[in-house]
């Protein structure tokens, strides 16, 4: 992470992204973690499901980069939402004011962890229960996010983070990984 600057966590809904986010921030002393989802819910006072229901998805979208822009300080981990990079020059804002880390789970691994978080995610809920049409709907949207996804300045195997031990290994290759980016960028 470059010093001072914020590091975003992005990719694919329950790619890990707010496990890996808090992980991270209690091994970081002075950092702050900002889950993205939840800092929308409070601005709104609804849940994100809800916002959906009631405002639509644009309502969401603009709710979405107004916090994102305003939790962006220097020492914050930010988990973003699935669809944070593909809106209103989002990704351009990130990789201009932090370092942008894309986080990367196999689909099989993608839809236990949705099927987990049942109710919570309103692209996907209704299709939990029908395999074929929720690894359509998976496909689709990784596709038409991908290009987004892709601009990060790194990408990171997110598929070990079902128990502490490999929470706690990732925490170290993540580190790891940013740690010799910087050194590589600061030698440029």
């Amino acid at each position: 992470m470059r010093p001072g600057t914020p590091l975003y966590l992005i990719g694919f809904m329950a790619c890990g992204k707010t496990t890996l986010g808090e992980a991270l921030t209690s091994r970081m002393p002075g950092h702050r973690f900002v889950d993205l989802d939840e800092a929308v819910e409070a601005m709104a006072h609804k849940t994100i499901p809800e916002i959906f229901e009631h405002d639509g998805e644009a309502a969401f979208r603009a709710l979405e980069s107004e916090a994102l822009r305003k939790f962006s300080e220097p020492g914050a981990i930010i988990a973003c939402g699935g669809g944070t990079p593909c809106q209103g020059g989002n990704m351009d804002f990130m990789l201009a004011t932090g370092t942008v880390v894309w986080l990367v789970a196999d689909d099989d691994v993608t839809i236990r962890r949705l099927r987990l978080a049942r109710g919570q995610r309103p692209l996907v809920d209704k299709l939990l229960d029908d395999s074929d049409a929720l690894r359509q709907q998976i496909a689709a949207l990784k596709a038409k996010r991908e290009a987004h996804y892709s601009r990060a300045h790194l990408t990171f195997d997110s598929n070990r983070l079902e128990d502490e031990e490999q929470i706690a290994d990732s925490v170290e290759k993540f580190m790891l990984m940013v740690k010799g980016w910087h050194n590589a960028d600061k030698r440029k």
